[in-house]
Parts: C-alpha cells; sequence; structure tokens
C-alpha cells in the first residue's frame, strides 16, 4: 500500500541521521565493516540508514535468548571469540540463564517510496538478505526496511548454578559461534559488492559533495579487505 511522504521531513531526518552516521563514527559506535555500505545507501537521495550491526556474537543473561525483558548482555564482540573469553563469563554468578548467541548482520533505512523499497529489497535478497521486508511505514519516517539474512545460532551454556557445557564440548560451540558469525560476514562483502555496483540510482549531490570534502573513497571500506584472507568466499 502506497501512501504520501512528507518529503521535507523525510528529508530532515536523513540529514539528521547523516550526522547522526559521523558522530558515532568519530566515537566507535559504527561497525567498521559496515561503513562501506552505508555509504553507499546514503549517496542515493531516496534513502537513509537507521541502526545497523555487521553481527556479533553476544552472552545474554535471560530465560531465552531472544527474551527482551529482563535480559542483559554480559558480553559482546564483533569479530571471532576465544574459549578463554568465554570461560571467563562462565565463572560470574548468572540470574537466569547464560546464552551464547552468534548472528549475522542487519541494517535499517528508509526510502521516500515504494517503488524504491521494492527495488532494495530486490537487490537485498540478491546479496542473501532474504528474510528482509518493510517493517513500517510513516509519512514523514518513509518506508521503513529491515535488511537480514537469517544467519544465526544460540547455544545454552548455563542454567543458573548449573553448568552446560565443559571445556571440552565448549571448544566445539565457540568454533561454531565464530562459523556463523564469519558466514554473515560473507553476507555482509556480498551486500557490498550488490549495491556498489547498482547504487546510487539516483545520486545525492550533497552527500556526494560531502563524501568528497571529507576525502572519503567508499571502496577503501570494502569488507573484502577485513575478511577476505580469514574466510573462504564461495560464490561471492
Amino acid at each position: 500500500m502506497s501512501f504520501k511522504i512528507n518529503l521535507s521531513a523525510w528529508q530532515r531526518r536523513k540529514t539528521e541521521f547523516w550526522n547522526r552516521l559521523w558522530e558515532d563514527l568519530e566515537i566507535g559506535y559504527l561497525d567498521e565493516d559496515l561503513i562501506g555500505i552505508l555509504l553507499i545507501l546514503n549517496s542515493d537521495k531516496n534513502i537513509y540508514t537507521l541502526s545497523s550491526c555487521s553481527g556479533r556474537i553476544t552472552i545474554s543473561d535471560s530465560t531465552y535468548p531472544w527474551s527482551r525483558e529482563e535480559s542483559s548482555v554480559v558480553f559482546k564482540k564483533h569479530i571471532p571469540i576465544t574459549i578463554n573469553e568465554i570461560l571467563d563469563i562462565l565463572k560470574k554468578p548468572v540470574v537466569r540463564r547464560l546464552w551464547l548467541n552468534s548472528t549475522g548482520p542487519i541494517l535499517h533505512l528508509s526510502t521516500n517510496s515504494l517503488e524504491y523499497a521494492d527495488k532494495i529489497l530486490s537487490l537485498a535478497r540478491k546479496a542473501g538478505l532474504k528474510h528482509s521486508g518493510i517493517i513500517s511505514m510513516n509519512p514523514d519516517k518513509g518506508y521503513i526496511i529491515e535488511l537480514t539474512s537469517g544467519v544465526k545460532v544460540s547455544h545454552l551454556l548455563r542454567s543458573r548454578g548449573i553448568l552446560l557445557a565443559e571445556e571440552d564440548s565448549l571448544r566445539e560451540i565457540v568454533d561454531v559461534a565464530n562459523e556463523v558469525l564469519l558466514e554473515g560476514k560473507k553476507v555482509l562483502i556480498r551486500m557490498f559488492k550488490v549495491f556498489r555496483s547498482e547504487l546510487p540510482w539516483n545520486p545525492d549531490n550533497n552527500i556526494v559533495s560531502d563524501l568528497k570534502n571529507r576525502g572519503i573513497n567508499i571502496d577503501k571500506y570494502d569488507p573484502y579487505k577485513i575478511y577476505g584472507k580469514i574466510i573462504r568466499l564461495d560464490n561471492t
């Protein structure tokens, strides 16, 4: 269902989130391997990006791995982990259950037309983000899209006082979590490749000029340059 977008309000939000992107980058909140993709998307005048994550491994103290309420993240990394890091966490008190979660990339963005939303979703699925879709529509905020691959795994490590993973089995659990994380990074690399070849469809001259003034070369932020040496890129 299409409806009329308040383009002036939408554009103000794009400017606001573009400025916030650079603030997040400066203070270290932005995942380095996502920067190139975010710059590509924002370079189109009909797109702006919101929250994002390049994929991560977490340990949550929660009833279930998907719990939101009464849940706390006690460990988080966006790169492969070691067994010693997990052993250190297992020594600490547990309130509910400890879950090791490994998830792929997730991005939220806005477009100012349904046509653009459909085109972005088509590109995303081509890159392997097959669980993507429009999650909300708002006259001021536009068509909000979530791009996600469905790459994820969770493993119960401890239930209050009961340790459910001994060190030998924990090594395999850590290996699998790292494998899943790197599968997500493969999706990230494909995403950059697909988006770079297709976008921008309609360049945002203000963004393009800002990137030039900042001396930014988007290809410098190709995630392949970070992960290409440590993962096998089949059909990428």
